[in-house]
């Protein structure tokens, strides 16, 4: 955190000063601004400032116009960037508890209630903090390159911590598990698509084989169209 002495500012400099509590409610600010159809960009800026320089309505009126554009900007830059994985973070929680957590290691080794609650969570920004949880837990061994983490015993235990987890951290990892998905749904299709070839494969064979008179022919014709509709 950065302090602007005149004006007793705390901006954040980077998305790791920002919780994941304060994006939260950030982000049910502009849900509620969607919600009620409003059109009032200074009230955003003012909420931004109060959500995440943790200031009362009456500072942000105080602020001389030059400083409060310039921390918007800022604040606003941020969220731009695109953030990158980290495997492993440190951080200390308002009640001075420190913590050391690791990513899944191996996401290939899941385990069904690990996928159950991350599939139900990650989708809701209000339930990230659990979804943190599934991901991250304390590191308990190291070996050599990697480590190991504690073992699963439902979100509830490390989501309340979560909720002061870093936000370049959440970013990281949101964007990593959006990847895997896009990474898996290619794979999907590409299995799909082979699938369906090969169903166009057999239907082929078997029509070759019959007498080729222009019932068949129109017959074949209309399985192909089906097959090619499929693969679209």
């Amino acid at each position: 955190m950065s302090i602007i002495k005149e004006f007793n500012i705390e901006v954040p400099q980077t998305m790791e000063a920002i919780s994941l509590r304060q994006y939260q409610k950030w982000m049910k600010i502009l849900a509620k601004y969607e919600e009620d159809e409003r059109d009032d960009e200074d009230y955003l800026k003012v909420k931004m400032l109060q959500t995440f320089c943790n200031l009362s309505i009456e500072d942000t009126y105080n602020i001389p116009l030059q400083a409060f554009d310039s921390v918007v900007l800022h604040i606003t830059e941020l969220f731009a960037d695109t953030k990158p994985l980290i495997r492993r973070f440190e951080f200390t929680d308002p009640n001075e508890e420190t913590y050391e957590f690791g990513l899944i290691p191996n996401f290939d080794k899941m385990t069904f209630g690990e996928y159950v609650d991350l599939d139900t969570y990650i989708n809701d920004i209000q339930l990230m903090h659990k979804a943190m949880a599934v991901l991250y837990r304390p590191i308990s061994n190291e070996i050599k390159d990697t480590y190991k983490i504690q073992k699963y015993k439902g979100s509830d235990v490390f989501s309340e911590v979560m909720l002061d987890a870093p936000m370049d951290v959440v970013f990281g990892v949101v964007n990593f598990i959006a990847r895997l998905q896009i990474e898996l749904a290619k794979a999907t299709l590409a299995s799909s698509q082979q699938e369906t070839m090969e169903e166009l494969e057999q239907v082929l064979k078997q029509t070759s084989e019959e007498s080729m008179d222009g019932s068949n022919q129109f017959t074949l014709w209309l399985k192909k169209m089906q097959l090619k509709s499929m693969m679209q």
